[in-house]
């Protein structure tokens, strides 16, 4: 046969091709034909697979792109191609030669997958999501790594059920949980601390249901300690911040403000920060909360942080917010926040734990500015320790 005469022709050997430049015209379209050429049967033996091999891992890196992207759309789907051609292929530098042979080859080591997977772009992620099927580990890489739109191809297949490792890993992102927020709750796909650990960047219309969350998670934690009255009698230091914190708020002085809320709640800066936005206005309200502000104390901070940005509707509603939410529920909230914060899974920070770490800010400063150090037995015994 032709096709069989053709793969049988001498091969140019590694040495001189790596000596031949791209634009070497004698090379320029050879695997493109000899691909077509191969393409054209189904079946083919051992040698002229080889042959076929040696010619292209000789030829690739010479060849035109144009040309690779040919070369990878006929062969990604070819049941016979080499694995190692494959490789090459998927693991090329150009995103559109690389796509077809990770979206379509079945071939592909999980190495590879995983490679891509974690590295990206978005591009070739999505020619993995869309593989006919994917293994678990590489599912739990795209939920690590990838964009919005990959994770809603996965959440979108009829074959692929997330585990509840992968909905942990999905609702430990902020920028999923802001974008796909209502998908992955549709899905159940969101747990209850991912909602309250997230609440800050969902949707408007998940925040109720994080809210009711953490409202049955405070009526679990006093069922089972019935004897721990929550924000009954602020501490003398918790009264101290609060008096702080709204001392700031008359000043303007949004950097010490956030700075103070961060020593009281235990945040990061980043997220007292994000608190300040005025689309986070209902987060600050939680905040204000869990740390016992009264009602006219939290209109207070709200009138003087928000601006201009804040109406007298908006502020009813955030007033609403307060008197409807409870104390043990603001404290939750506020506990999954500070997880999330942490990158860990596990029991919320209670209010006592969060009161000592503002002592404890206090002791520091104190010493290093030579004041009285305040006695943090008597500290913790007005805080319910």
């Amino acid at each position: 046969m032709r096709q069989t005469q053709h793969f049988n022709q001498p091969v140019p050997t590694s040495s001189s091709s790596s000596r031949a430049p791209r634009s070497n015209g004698s090379d320029r379209g050879v695997l493109l034909a000899a691909s077509e050429l191969f393409v054209g049967r189904t079946r083919h033996d051992v040698e002229e697979k080889e042959i076929f091999l040696e010619l292209a891992q000789n030829l690739l890196p010479l060849t035109s792109l144009p040309d690779r992207r040919r070369i990878a759309a006929l062969l990604a789907g070819h049941p016979e191609i080499p694995d190692t051609l494959l490789e090459m292929l998927a693991a090329d530098d150009d995103d559109l030669t690389a796509y077809p042979a990770l979206r379509y080859s079945p071939r592909l080591s999980v190495d590879l997958l995983l490679r891509t997977a974690r590295t990206g772009p978005d591009t070739l992620r999505t020619a993995i999501a869309n593989r006919p099927s994917l293994r678990d580990s590489v599912i739990s890489a795209l939920c690590d790594h990838a964009g919005a739109q990959v994770i809603r191809i996965l959440l979108e297949r009829d074959d692929i059920i997330l585990t509840q490792a992968h909905q942990t890993k999905l609702s430990c992102r902020s920028d999923i949980v802001a974008t796909l927020g209502l998908e992955l709750a549709g899905q159940d796909a969101l747990n209850p601390d991912g909602l309250m650990g997230q609440f800050l960047h969902l949707p408007d219309q998940l925040k109720p249901k994080a809210i009711a969350a953490a409202e049955m998670t405070s009526l679990v934690k006093q069922a089972q300690a019935p004897g721990m009255a929550q924000g009954s009698r602020p501490s003398g230091s918790r009264l101290k911040l609060q008096d702080a914190l709204v001392h700031e708020a008359l000043h303007q002085n949004r950097s010490r403000f956030a700075d103070l809320l961060g020593q009281g709640l235990g945040l990061r800066q980043p997220t007292c920060d994000l608190l300040l936005r005025q689309d986070q206005a209902e987060g600050l309200t939680i905040a204000m909360k869990a740390l016992g502000f009264s009602a006219s104390q939290l209109t207070t901070v709200l009138i003087r942080l928000g601006a201009d940005g804040l109406t007298l509707e908006r502020l009813r509603a955030l007033l609403r917010l307060y008197r409807t939410l409870s104390h043990g529920a603001a404290e939750v909230l506020v506990g999954q926040w500070t997880l999330h914060d942490q990158g860990a899974q596990a029991v919320p920070v209670t209010a006592p734990t969060q009161n000592v770490q503002y002592q404890e800010s206090v002791r520091r400063e104190a010493q290093a500015t030579g004041t009285p150090v305040p006695d943090t037995a008597d500290a913790r015994k007005k805080a319910g320790l």
